[in-house]
């Protein structure tokens, strides 16, 4: 495994990722709860994402420091992590645009489809961003850590939608809108970096 980076930032991006990833999903849940309420929407909810969207530069950092005091940050995983923030700030930024558009243009047509297609851009950098991974990382051991992270994501995205596909199907769950697979597959990720932490802890102290 790579060496331990020589310099671990300290300060904000000093603190546990998982804080960070925290604070982003209760801002993020709080800026939906005033939208149900009729607190927020439309532009008047885009000064509230872009400030939670600014919460993943130091949940990056965090990360960041997080894997070179575990002499996990290869520079593979440097460029992965910085692609990743880039990714989620055009997803939030490109999300925002549509739904303001959406709201107070009301366009048809070729415009219509235009919005509604955009926050899908993105993705095309997402799939390259993990595609170029597996070709860049050159340690095995990262490379399979996390590949098997992101099959443990996959896993919970096939799982929660063949579950809530048979429960829509069968009238007992309301209709849920397909782009959730993303956020899923982001936590199962999630999920699966701490399980393949705490396996590692465990033959740690076998």
């Amino acid at each position: 495994m790579p060496e331990k980076a020589a310099k671990i930032e300290t300060g904000f991006s000093g603190r546990h990722p998982g804080l960070w990833a925290a604070a982003f999903a209760v801002a993020m849940c709080a800026i939906a709860y005033g939208e149900y309420r009729g607190f927020l929407g439309g532009w008047r909810s885009l000064p509230f994402v872009a400030a939670a969207a600014l919460l993943l530069i130091p949940l990056t950092k965090a990360a960041n420091n997080r894997q070179a005091a575990a002499g996990a940050l290869s520079p593979a995983t440097r460029r992965y992590n910085r692609r990743m923030l880039i990714w989620s700030l055009a997803y939030v930024l490109c999300l925002g645009t549509a739904m303001t558009v959406r709201n107070y243009l009301a366009p048809e047509g070729a415009l219509l489809w235009g919005i509604a297609i955009l926050p899908s851009l993105p993705m095309i950098f997402f799939v390259w961003v993990l595609a170029r991974y597996a070709v860049e990382e050159e340690d095995e051991y990262l490379r399979y850590r996390q590949t098997s992270a992101a099959l443990i994501g996959l896993a919970l995205v096939l799982l929660a939608g063949t579950l809530w596909g048979f429960l829509e199907t069968f009238g007992v769950a309301p209709h849920v809108p397909a782009w959730w697979v993303v956020p899923v597959w982001a936590i199962g990720l999630g999920l699966g970096q701490m399980i393949m932490t705490s396996a590692e802890r465990r033959t740690d102290r076998a």
